[in-house]
């Protein structure tokens, strides 16, 4: 296999994926806009043409490319596109020898955009189920019983947990499927006594899961369980420094970021006195609740930590790669409403502009904890000092957008769309198309962004946009489709619509290999798999991977409505 990249003087000379033009998989994909930049992409963490080289190289399984380049920038190892890395490519496509180099060169198994264990098994690539099979277990204790035990603590049903300890004592440090063991799951829970007896039992108080985080990390909660305002019992525990507290007297190790979270400004400095870069420094965890001690101080407002680590020279702007890559500590102050933190962070040259994964900008964040309305200007003015405007239109006010159009009919609008079409902003389509006609057609809105097709809202407006120029042929990068996501909803009236517009009723995506009628055998819509068969779906596709077609796919979620159904139509795996 020909490689992507070639070493010319020095310098790595981008060849796209046009020398992997045999590769059906690839041919299916399209290039996203931010992948076809030279410059750096900090959510994806590398430049944009080197990710998209990553991502094309392990989806065929070119080593050679693979390394060279990793040579040129490690950090690629780590990068992504929607959340997806190369790992997750290399399983997808059976690569075994791209999958054990990026393993070796740090790829995470458990962050990759999807199960890659899962993926391996229902694939059939059994050498690659056994190879994260034995990593799930040797490296982070993960066993089906994990599950087990791990669904006692959450139900908070302490009978059942000890019976299961007594019956099966290995269960103290069996992890579920996320690497959760029950220390974490019994923190996680805030259920004291239940912390107590694992740790009396021979729980390890620093157990780290396989994202790094310890109990300690997790007494605020983590993104899959948010202890602190959703998915605790109205009678659970309300105050988790209690928790911070209990599990440092038991011995957990006591970091500069736990530290900082709780204000104790005493601790923090000792530690910068021993170790100066502790400052700019993430620990093993980084996520939500858990990150750089200046973010950790300014979210929970303890500004005289946040004034030390200044002074100890914390940078406002520290990436956190995946959740604030240009820093977060401004961010979280703001969303604490700790606005004496704010100013301060802005003093000392926090970028106003900075984004955080899921949260928006600072200003947003502003706007949405009410923030007063001297604050929202003080961070509108920084924001406009670091990052001025690029003209493009950047409200949805009518007016104001109908006079930058009538100013420069040619603005900048496309990053616009997305945000007009789901709310259902029909006169600000409408003008845009005045000026720019071709605007829905070559938009960036992906109409395919989204798990459902909730942002069309109907039929009728689904319609309205084709009407108006709306891509019936538009793919995501993946190469899904609008009638996927149709599929998979089960919302035929949609359907309809599109089929009416020429949607490819048999189009093959790359993330399943599947068709809308896969998509729909999958998720058990038996009225849209009748229809679809009804409109003329070819139940045996793809051809040459039986694996993914839609009597495969309803047989391993067994849906026997659907089997029987497909099996009427001759259908086969």
């Amino acid at each position: 296999m020909a490689s992507v990249i070639a070493l010319v003087n020095g310098n790595l000379a981008k060849q796209y994926s046009m020398l992997y033009e045999g590769n059906i998989t690839i041919a299916r994909m399209v290039q996203p806009d931010e992948l076809k930049r030279e410059t750096y992409q900090h959510w994806s963490q590398g430049r944009g043409t080197d990710v998209w080289n990553m991502t094309c190289a392990s989806v065929a399984g070119d080593l050679p490319t693979i390394q060279q380049l990793l040579a040129h920038d490690p950090r690629l190892v780590h990068c992504s596109f929607e959340y997806f890395k190369p790992l997750h490519f290399a399983v997808r496509e059976n690569q075994q020898a791209a999958v054990s180099y990026l393993l070796a060169q740090g790829a995470d198994p458990f962050n990759t955009g999807g199960d890659v264990l899962a993926m391996a098994r229902e694939r059939g690539y059994h050498e690659l189920a056994s190879l994260f099979e034995s990593i799930y277990r040797d490296r982070y204790h993960i066993a089906p019983e994990g599950d087990t035990i791990a669904a006692a603590i959450k139900a908070f049903d302490t009978t059942r947990v000890y019976a299961l300890l007594k019956e099966q004592p290995a269960l103290l440090h069996a992890a579920d499927q996320q690497g959760n063991q029950p220390i974490h799951w019994a923190v996680l829970t805030r259920q004291l006594d239940l912390v107590d007896y694992l740790l009396t039992q021979g729980a390890d108080v620093n157990a780290m899961r396989p994202d790094g985080a310890r109990p300690l990390d997790l007494t605020r909660g983590d993104y899959n369980y948010r202890s602190w305002y959703r998915d605790l019992p109205a009678t659970g525990l309300r105050t988790h420094e209690v928790l911070i507290g209990y599990l440092i007297a038991r011995g957990a190790d006591y970091d500069i970021s736990v530290a900082a979270k709780v204000g104790h400004y005493e601790r923090v400095r000792a530690l910068l006195d021993r170790d100066p870069g502790l400052a700019n420094r993430p620990p093993a965890h980084v996520g939500y609740y858990s990150g750089l001690p200046l973010r950790c101080a300014a979210a929970a407002g303890h500004i005289e930590t946040v004034k030390l680590l200044l002074e100890r020279g914390a940078n406002p702007n520290e990436p956190e790669p995946e959740i604030a890559p240009w820093g977060g500590a401004l961010h979280a102050a703001i969303g604490g409403r700790h606005f004496d933190i704010v100013k301060l962070l802005l003093e000392n040259g926090a970028d106003a502009n900075a984004e955080v994964e899921s949260s928006g900008n600072c200003l947003s964040m502003a706007k949405h904890v009410n923030a007063p309305q001297e604050i929202i200007d003080l961070i509108a003015s920084y924001a406009r000092k670091t990052r001025p405007s690029d003209g493009a239109a950047k409200h949805d006010d009518i007016e104001a957008l109908a006079a930058q159009l009538q100013a420069n009919p040619q603005l900048p609008v496309d990053h616009l769309i997305n945000g007009f079409i789901g709310k259902e902003k029909r006169q600000h389509i409408e003008l845009i198309l005045r000026y720019q006609p071709d605007a829905l057609h070559r938009q960036l809105w992906d109409p395919t962004a989204w798990w459902d097709t909730s942002t069309l809202r109907s039929a009728e407006y689904t319609q309205w946009l084709f009407e108006r120029g709306l891509n019936p042929h538009r793919r995501n990068w993946l190469g899904i489709t609008l009638l996927h996501r149709c599929a998979a909803k089960g919302d035929i009236d949609i359907a309809a619509i599109c089929i009416g517009y020429g949607c490819d009723l048999n189009a093959q995506e790359t993330g399943r290999s599947a068709t809308p009628l896969g998509w729909a055998a999958r998720e058990g819509k038996t009225a849209m798999v009748t229809w679809l068969l009804q409109q003329g779906a070819d139940p045996n596709l793809p051809a040459n991977e039986p694996w993914a077609r839609p009597l495969a796919w309803a047989t391993r979620k067994g849906h026997q409505d659907i089997i029987t159904l497909l099996q009427q139509h001759n259908a086969h795996q």
